[in-house]
């Protein structure tokens, strides 16, 4: 007997990141241990990818869209039911989570499965295969929206997966996709990297702070793999792709201080080792020098902080309890360890001034930073500071498009503009913090010798012809 095919199509986003889509890639390991004939088809690498998709004669197309991407999505989706009508499609990701309602009334659009869909996805998918699709069935199936004729049917939402049910589940489908496109593409997440075959790991999901940009699309509720299941990941990895850098893409790792020391103290006695990146943002005033000490004894040679602002007026309009002056103590003692050190900077808050812009790029370009990723306000659907932006009116035409609803650092898309701070304004203000950060001579020197000299070359001649504009 045939097996049914179910693909999963990750639309192009112009943000460069091609790290490897782990939802996506957990949700295809669960169908594939359900019986099902799976693949990853990802059109940022790989242009081709919707064609290819079609040649793979899917029964069920699951199309997983961040904000920015949804557009595509939808286009693929109503491509795909052009030429075979019969193909199922179902949305998924952040944006459908946030705005079920309307993704669903699109007539290229079957099926909607909202939050973590591990389960619902799965559930859905035997229902298809078995032609049991009556709404009786469907209603059993949780996270699911879905069409009765004219009216939007919604089930009952399912609790988060716990840590041990996150342990229960198989590892992300590496195997499931065009993984050597993954290993020969030159994009690395982030400006630095060691390994030549990374691929990321995530041993928690949810993040308990309330930051009003933030969309938490894992929950406020921190939920931990243990530490077991952790580093049989790892092994797994190394044995199975011969991996020789991890990305940990947690977005609070080190909110267990014993849990994170426990992890780094075992990966750092793994034969043969590897190298270790926090990508994703690090609490910034949540380190000390027995984790930063663990981390380095572990292989992790990259950090990236979450501090978001220097300006302590912004923070607290972000709901972003941070201590700034200790986050600066700790990445001046990650530095002083040796370790690359980088930093994200949101600029545009509603609300906030030049004056007070000014006051926290003054901050980040004051430290001893290996990089830094200086980006507009981006109010993505489901978040608190979208709320406020509508109330505000301050939401300019360029957000009526979803296609921008993205972090360009080398070309800004204003999506909010404010009475205190023009779009004019604020593209200035992120050219010239590019300029001081990333044009110093001391920089280029100091980072010829981490990074090939082509590829500094050919990120100034990217950068350069946004950032020589002063207007």
């Amino acid at each position: 007997m045939t097996k049914m095919r179910v693909a999963i199509y990750v639309p192009y986003v112009p943000d460069e990141n091609t790290t490897p889509p782990l939802g996506p890639l957990y949700l295809l390991s669960v169908l594939e241990n359900k019986g099902f004939d799976v693949w990853l088809f990802d059109e940022r690498l790989e242009k081709m990818a919707l064609n290819k998709l079609l040649e793979f004669k899917p029964d069920i197309v699951g199309i997983s869209a961040v904000t920015a991407a949804y557009n595509r999505g939808l286009e693929a989706a109503k491509r795909i039911k052009s030429l075979n009508s019969r193909i199922k499609t179902v949305f998924g990701g952040p944006h459908p989570s946030a705005l079920p309602e309307t993704v669903i009334k699109e007539q290229a659009v079957d099926f909607v499965c909202v939050s973590e869909s591990e389960i619902s996805l799965s559930d859905l998918c035997c229902r298809v295969r078995d032609n049991d699709l009556s709404c009786k069935s469907l209603q059993a199936v949780s996270n699911l929206f879905y069409k009765d004729g004219n009216n939007v049917c919604f089930t009952d939402r399912r609790k988060l997966l716990s840590g041990r049910e996150l342990d229960a589940l198989p590892f992300p489908a590496f195997h499931r996709m065009d993984i050597d496109a993954y290993f020969s593409n030159t994009q690395a997440h982030g400006l630095f990297k060691k390994g030549k075959r990374i691929l990321p790991l995530m041993s928690a999901r949810g993040c308990p702070s309330k930051c009003t940009f933030c969309c938490r699309v894992m929950g406020d509720i921190l939920r931990e793999r243990s530490v077991e299941s952790v580093i049989s990941e790892i092994k797994y990895l190394i044995a199975t792709f011969g991996v020789d850098e991890i990305y940990f893409e947690d977005d609070n790792f080190t909110l267990n201080k014993k849990r994170a020391l426990e992890i780094l103290d075992k990966i750092a006695f793994l034969s043969p080792g590897i190298y270790i990146k926090f990508a994703n943002g690090i609490r910034a005033d949540a380190l000390d020098r027995d984790l930063l000490s663990a981390m380095k004894r572990a292989g992790a040679y990259s950090l990236s902080f979450g501090i978001e602002s220097g300006c302590t007026e912004t923070l607290k309009k972000m709901h972003k309890r941070l201590n700034i002056q200790m986050a600066k103590e700790n990445i001046l003692l990650a530095r002083s360890m040796g370790f690359f050190v980088g930093s994200n900077c949101i600029i545009g808050y509603p609300g906030e001034t030049v004056h007070d812009i000014e006051e926290s790029l003054k901050y980040f370009l004051d430290l001893p930073l290996d990089s830094m990723a200086i980006v507009n306000l981006v109010p993505f659907p489901g978040t608190e500071v979208r709320k406020i932006c509508k109330e505000n009116n301050c939401l300019t035409k360029e957000a009526q498009n979803w296609d921008n609803y993205y972090f360009s650092i080398n070309n800004p898309i204003p999506l909010v503009e404010s009475r205190e701070v023009s779009k004019k304004e604020l593209i200035r203000l992120i050219r010239k913090a590019y300029r001081k950060m990333y044009l110093r001579p001391s920089w280029i020197m100091k980072t010829v010798r981490h990074v090939p000299m082509d590829n500094i070359v050919r990120g100034i001649l990217k950068f350069f012809p946004h950032c020589i504009q002063r207007k």
